[in-house]
């Protein structure tokens, strides 16, 4: 079965006085939600962005960015790849959810310059496995 798959990155509007509760009442809320509309992925914040990677059918994964692109707790939503795939890279979380690790902050770095023209594959791949990385180290 063909799934799709976003990763996008953004920037945070959530203050960091109050990101805790922010952030769970996102992983809560976003859990429910991806697992009624059949979505797994990860999501990774890290301060001032957040990096995210969807995978579902095209018309969830499209569902889920437009509400996304209007919530008031990201600005300046970038997609950096969207792509089909054979088989999922998350298939046993709705969401897993990574927290800010110092070690990730550098990795983000190639991401958050990105720009649609200037996207390297490479960093993005470098994120998912990032992100496998440490969810597996939580199981």
């Amino acid at each position: 079965m063909l799934v799709r798959s976003l990763i996008y990155v953004s920037d945070s509007n959530i203050s960091l006085q109050s990101d805790e509760g922010q952030i769970d009442a996102i992983v809560d809320v976003s859990q429910s939600r991806n697992r009624a509309l059949g979505v797994t992925g990860a999501l990774m914040f890290a301060q001032a962005n957040f990096v995210h990677v969807l995978e579902g059918s095209r018309s969830a994964v499209e569902e889920l960015m437009s509400s996304i692109s209007c919530d008031r707790r990201h600005r300046n939503v970038r997609v950096l790849e969207e792509e089909t795939l054979t088989c999922r890279r998350f298939p046993s979380w709705a969401m897993a959810y990574v927290g800010p690790p110092a070690l990730v902050e550098p990795r983000l770095a190639p991401l958050l310059a990105s720009t649609e023209a200037t996207i390297d594959p490479f960093a993005t791949q470098d994120m998912i496995s990032l992100l496998r990385s440490f969810i597996s180290l939580g199981r």
